[in-house]
């Protein structure tokens, strides 16, 4: 069923029946389960269609399928919303709300100041607020992959900070260390030379984030 779904070229009422009807033989903590991983695969093919589709199963899901066993369920759910309005939609107000959600129920997985630090710099535009400063104080006790996607945030962290507190030194030497990030990203063919893990990783931020470091 779920490869009928994610095939069909066109997704009517009748046939998210027949996905949320074929849903109904599992546990909740199942349904959670299989509805992410069919918004995930959905975000991969891409499309305006196939976004609909990812938004409208999951938040099917925070409905009908938070009875669940752990609440980390419930965070995989919030953790796919965030990363679908926060990546493919770019409704970040909504990205903030659904990741605040997932840090609340996920009990598992560390690193969530630096989403949250992430989903509020790109909620506020890049303002200052203490609860910015809040998320990025904690981030740094996080652990780190040290990926440009993790990087760029946490020295944009710093940055506004430093920025509000007028600290011009601390700001010229990041703004400085953001520009070498994008520059970077421009040879990211060396990180099959450089990581360990031999895995290039491609920056992948929505554009205004490009932006706004461009225009510094």
């Amino acid at each position: 069923m779920t490869e009928k779904f994610l095939n069909s070229f066109k997704r009517d009422k009748a046939l998210y029946n027949e996905l949320f009807k074929y849903l109904d033989g599992f546990s909740n903590d199942e349904k959670c389960e299989i509805t992410v991983a069919i918004a995930e695969r959905l975000m991969e093919m891409g499309g305006k269609d196939n976004y609909f589709a990812a938004e409208l199963i999951l938040i099917n899901a925070t409905q009908k399928y938070m009875q669940v066993s752990d609440t980390n369920y419930k965070a995989i759910v919030y953790y796919a919303l965030g990363n679908l309005y926060e990546n493919h939609l770019e409704h970040f107000i909504k990205a903030y709300t659904y990741y605040e959600k997932y840090t609340l129920n996920n009990t598992i997985n560390e690193g969530s100041s630096s989403i949250l630090l992430r989903a509020l710099i790109l909620r506020d535009n890049f303002t200052y607020s203490e609860e910015l400063e809040n998320h990025y104080l904690q981030s740094l006790g996080e652990y780190d992959l040290g990926y440009r996607n993790d990087r760029i945030y946490e020295t944009l962290g710093a940055f506004i900070i430093a920025k509000h507190k007028g600290d011009s030194e601390k700001e010229e030497l990041l703004t400085k260390k953001l520009k070498a990030i994008l520059k970077g990203d421009e040879f990211f063919f060396l990180d099959f030379v450089l990581t360990k893990e031999k895995t290039p990783v491609r920056l992948q931020v929505p554009k205004k984030v490009i932006e706004y470091i461009k225009a510094l």
